[in-house]
């Protein structure tokens, strides 16, 4: 898999911006300060929602945001209760873990939502794309779940001083820190080691000669090309190598064919940038092409399909 170029917002700082009114309401009424808590949460709140409505990018966890904010400005300011003083942060994890495990059970995990911003759209039904989310929004489960029963428990116990500041404040706040740091680990880790083992993931040179490199080793592709998996596949490959031994060509694919083209053809199915040391790496493996694509050391644009079809189409086997 490989991120999309071109986005408005990365999913990193997409997932950053949701949390947004939560950390605002947190902090501020974790100072005593709840009807401000409140109101600059929901403000904040409103703002995301209507960009992303605008944007149609409506999301999950910003949708509960506003919805649970709302409700929080109606029962404090026009019931006037105090229930948010009180319980505030409990009912504040507790609505987030209903919302993470609630999107989990209904197939629709709540991540899923901005990792879409950074990958391309041909990937988002990719099973191993969506058990990605499946893992990191289970993550986030137990993370609002852990949450909200330290502050049940520091409220059960009646709590004061040191422990209950360790309770409601930092061990929250350290596992809120390590969900955000799990998110943007785990989803440029796990699915290369899946690749991995499910298919072979360099292109098979076996029997090319140690001195042919870059434009020389997509020349030898045909040779490895596996008619039987291509089947009724019409598409152009083309490749763009970067330093010694590179420039552009380009592979085509039709009636269970490959052929070698030099140059650059007009509209390709799929294109490929890669420095020729990298790609020279790939195809000797040396260097693992899955854990290639995710560390971004070559770039492709185009039918991310193809892209997913290349160790099958060329692999060794």
């Amino acid at each position: 898999m490989t991120p999309q170029d071109k986005r408005a917002i990365p999913g990193g700082l997409s997932t950053a911006l949701g949390f947004t009114p939560w950390i605002i309401y947190w902090v501020l009424a974790g100072m005593g300060h709840t009807t401000p808590a409140i109101l600059f949460g929901l403000a904040v709140s409103l703002g995301i929602n209507g960009y992303r409505l605008v944007n149609r990018k409506v999301k999950i966890m910003d949708a509960v945001s506003l919805i649970f904010l709302a409700i929080a400005a109606f029962v404090t300011l026009l019931l006037r209760s105090d229930v948010l003083v009180f319980y505030g942060g409990v009912l504040s994890d507790t609505t987030l873990a209903l919302m993470a495990w609630g999107s989990l059970l209904l197939g629709n995990p709540f991540t899923y939502d901005y990792a879409k911003e950074d990958w391309d759209e041909s990937f988002w039904d990719d099973p191993l794309f969506v058990k990605t989310n499946q893992i990191v929004t289970a993550v986030w489960g137990v993370v609002f779940t852990v949450q909200a029963l330290s502050g049940a428990t520091s409220m059960a116990m009646g709590l004061d001083g040191v422990a209950r500041i360790a309770l409601v404040a930092i061990v929250p706040r350290a596992l809120l820190l390590g969900g955000i740091a799990f998110s943007a680990w785990f989803p440029h880790w796990y699915p290369p080691r899946v690749l991995a083992q499910q298919r072979p993931s360099n292109i098979n040179t076996t029997g090319v000669p140690e001195e042919m490199t870059g434009l020389q080793l997509i020349e030898a592709m045909p040779l490895a090309f596996d008619a039987q998996a291509a089947g009724g596949l019409a598409a152009t490959l083309q490749f763009i190598l970067e330093g010694e031994g590179g420039g552009l060509c380009y592979l085509s694919l039709e009636e269970g064919r490959c052929s070698y083209h030099p140059g650059q053809v007009p509209q390709p199915t799929l294109t490929i940038e890669s420095p020729v040391a990298v790609w020279d790496a790939i195809a000797r493996g040396e260097m693992d092409g899955a854990e290639a694509f995710m560390n971004s050391s070559y770039r492709a644009e185009g039918d991310m399909s193809l892209l997913i079809q290349l160790n099958t189409l060329f692999g060794a086997g």
